[in-house]
């Protein structure tokens, strides 16, 4: 248990499976020894210590990529060179508080702190709205659009507001992105029992209440588009699963039982998504595209993610077998690497990748898949399950160790603030080259979801941070 937490908030300590305590190794290679100060307390595998390590210092540096100290600030989600520059996904953000609040140092803690802060400083100060929301993503440090579009100083744009990015379509919030936000916010309350965090956790559970869909399965729907106004139709399995764990998680903290019926919305929509028949959940309802009924289930895609986050958000054992059905059916090996992959349609041969040049791969692995996969064996520790979780996470390790060389991150030559800019506009993507072997890249190789958006062989906070819970065998739902 954590040496911050009282002993009235011990009650609320994130459920973890026993595991083995390692000491940092007296041994490391002379190159390794300066990560010693990043050894975790416990790992799921003692071979991971190395990696965990390097995966740490690869979220400080990104942290502190564009500011220091102890300004609140957002990490940028991907390396420089991923086209999507200084962007820091709230969903990423809230994984690397997460992240570090599985190793619960003082440090990591304070990092924690920051990124929070820097989300709560977002919630009080969108341009336009005061209930609760945040927007799908930020600025992390200086950016330049395409096309002489507008420019971007960091999180606090020119008129004083949260810079969210609209450029990119990134001014929705989504339901499941609110909701890991909210997780991460109500986490950093119960290992600092500091109330802001807490208050900030609430505003975003009311404003995820707020948005029941009207439709025949009910739950809460997706969010707003990306003009901050228009609902969603269709209502997503993988939300609702994450409505229903920060529900849960606030009903403990506040003692309110209205978060107990809030949860309830989000558990029967759960339960409607499961296909017996085929021992997984199906992704939700449609209404995403003009002419859909959003009272039918989307059926013609299966994604990986809900079938183990229910095993970690909710622990029922009547759905056990959707694990089996990710790791039985989204299995793929690409060259080196091996693992799963984000859903059924993957597998299926299409051209490119949306919003990209580069060709789809069928065989790409998901690297933060993995993880998932990894953490719900462990978590379920049925027979074979934590030998299959270790194989996984050395698959994310062999990925971490030969992909995403050479990718750089931060201020680059630029002369306005290092900003980033397009290189055929005369401006650069080139920072300060990432840690060796410290991120997890999102992919093995460019692939289509089947949702009308890709993945690329891009340094991930989110994969990393993923590969950091999963590594230490720490549930963030819980």
């Amino acid at each position: 248990m954590p040496t911050n937490l009282t002993a009235s908030s011990a009650t609320f300590a994130r459920r973890r499976r026993p595991v083995t305590a390692h000491p940092a190794n007296p041994r490391l290679a002379p190159e390794a020894a300066a990560l010693s100060a990043y050894a975790p307390r416990t790992l799921a595998d003692a071979a991971l210590i190395e990696p965990v390590a390097r995966a740490y210092h690869y979220l400080d540096v990104v942290q502190d990529a564009y500011v220091k100290g102890g300004e609140p600030r957002l990490l940028q989600s991907y390396n420089n060179e991923s086209e999507l520059m200084t962007t820091a996904f709230v969903y990423d953000n809230a994984l690397a508080v997460l992240a570090w609040l599985a190793n619960p140092t003082i440090a990591n803690v304070r990092r924690a702190r920051l990124a929070g802060d820097a989300l709560l400083w977002a919630q009080a100060h969108d341009e336009a709205y005061s209930d609760g929301r945040l927007r799908q993503a930020y600025a992390a440090g200086p950016m330049q659009f395409y096309g002489g579009g507008p420019y971007f100083p960091g999180l606090r744009g020119a008129n004083g507001k949260a810079a969210h990015l609209w450029p990119f379509g990134f001014g929705g919030s989504s339901t499941g992105d609110m909701a890991w936000a909210g997780l991460a916010l109500a986490q950093l309350y119960v290992d600092t029992r500091i109330g802001k965090y807490l208050d900030g956790a609430v505003a975003v559970g009311r404003w995820i209440a707020d948005q029941r869909s009207p439709y025949h399965f009910g739950g809460y729907h997706g969010g707003l588009q990306a003009d901050g106004e228009t609902t969603q139709k269709w209502a997503s399995t993988e939300h609702n699963i994450d409505a229903y764990a920060l529900f849960d998680l606030l009903g403990k903290l506040t003692k309110d039982r209205v978060w107990n019926t809030r949860a309830e919305v989000a558990a029967a929509f759960v339960r409607a998504m499961w296909n017996r028949a085929g021992g997984h959940f199906w992704t939700g309802t449609l209404g995403g595209n003009n002419g859909e009924d959003p009272d039918a289930i989307n059926v013609a895609n299966v994604p990986e993610d809900v079938q183990t986050w229910e095993l970690l958000g909710f622990g029922d054992s009547r759905y056990d077998s959707a694990v089996d059905w990710a790791t039985g059916n989204l299995w793929n090996t690409d060259g080196s690497v091996s693992g799963v992959t984000y859903s059924s349609q993957v597998r299926v041969s299409r051209d490119g990748v949306p919003g990209s040049s580069l060709p789809h791969t069928c065989d790409a692995v998901w690297l933060e898949g993995n993880s998932h996969v990894a953490l719900a064996l462990l978590q379920r520790d049925a027979r074979g399950d934590a030998v299959l979780a270790r194989q996984l996470l050395q698959e994310t390790v062999r990925a971490q160790q030969s992909l995403g060389a050479g990718q750089t991150v931060g201020r680059t030559s630029d002369a306005q603030d290092g900003k980033l800019a397009n290189p055929a506009e005369g401006g650069t993507w080139t920072g300060t080259p990432l840690p060796a072997a410290g991120g997890i890249v999102a992919a093995t190789n460019p692939f289509d979801t089947g949702f009308e958006f890709g993945y690329f062989a891009s340094q991930h906070v989110g994969a990393t941070a993923w590969f950091l819970m999963a590594a230490q065998n720490f549930n963030p739902y819980r």
